[in-house]
């Protein structure tokens, strides 16, 4: 699977989706091995954190990932990116820790769990920015 993490220095996960100048897309397999693909830039992404742009413009920019994982992300770019069936996930910390935990672990996030919530890409928002979606 392809994945794109929001990264300011290569090494965390420390990027909100809207603000991301750049994501680095990586291939993802089962076992939780990866591999760098490229670094994609987004056209137009402020230079000024302050300022924001729409999410259409990221999400169009990552249109050909499976999944999409940021320090932050809104309810409209987690409905925008869940339209295209691209599932997105908030975490912090470290870019290799959540990738092979990512590769492991992926298929449990596809499970429906008798009382466990969560979000699905379905384009309706339900809050789930804080805890991510599946």
């Amino acid at each position: 699977m392809k994945v794109a993490v929001a990264t300011s220095d290569g090494v965390t996960i420390n990027e909100h989706f809207g603000q991301a100048r750049e994501f680095r897309l990586y291939r993802v397999e089962d076992d939780g091995s990866y591999e760098l693909l490229q670094v994609r830039a987004i056209p137009n992404a402020p230079l000024d954190p302050a300022r924001t742009h729409t999410a259409e413009t990221t999400v169009e920019q990552l249109a050909d990932v499976d999944v999409v994982l940021v320090s932050q992300i809104g309810p409209h770019a987690v409905a925008s990116l869940g339209a295209r069936g691209i599932r997105s996930f908030t975490v912090k910390g470290s870019i290799d820790s959540a990738l092979t935990a990512y590769g492991k672990r992926h298929k449990l996030l596809d499970l429906d769990i008798p009382g466990v919530s969560g979000c699905r890409p379905t384009g309706s928002s339900c809050g789930c920015s804080q805890r991510g979606c599946r």
